[in-house]
């Protein structure tokens, strides 16, 4: 599968994890149990309200409760790099609430095989 990790996405200014995020984070460790050489950045984004040094503040730490949770999950913390993105990797750019809650995410990218 090109992308087998689910993006994990938050309520408005928040960074705790949903249970939704928690299940996927589940998954998203199962999968990376599987595949031990696999390492991963996760992107910490954010909806484009607020100052863009906010956001980078928040993708930050939505991207270090992520790594958290997959390190509690077993995997191992040189295995997760974290990065904030803030707003500068939109997905939807309509200036509606159901667009904004798809921007309020921490996005996996697989970075070593």
């Amino acid at each position: 599968s090109q992308h087998p990790l689910d993006d994990v996405f938050f309520d408005f200014d928040k960074s705790d994890l949903r249970p939704d995020g928690e299940a996927t984070l589940r998954r998203n460790a199962e999968w990376l149990r599987k595949w031990t050489s696999v390492k991963v950045r996760v992107d910490g984004c954010a909806d484009p309200r607020g100052t863009n040094e906010y956001n980078f503040g928040l993708g930050l730490r939505r991207a270090d409760v992520i790594r958290a949770f997959l390190v509690s999950q077993g995997i191992a913390l040189d295995r997760i790099e974290v990065v904030a993105v803030g707003e500068t990797q939109l997905v939807c750019t309509e200036q509606t609430e159901a667009c904004w809650a798809r921007n309020r995410r921490g996005s996996f990218k697989i970075t070593a095989k």
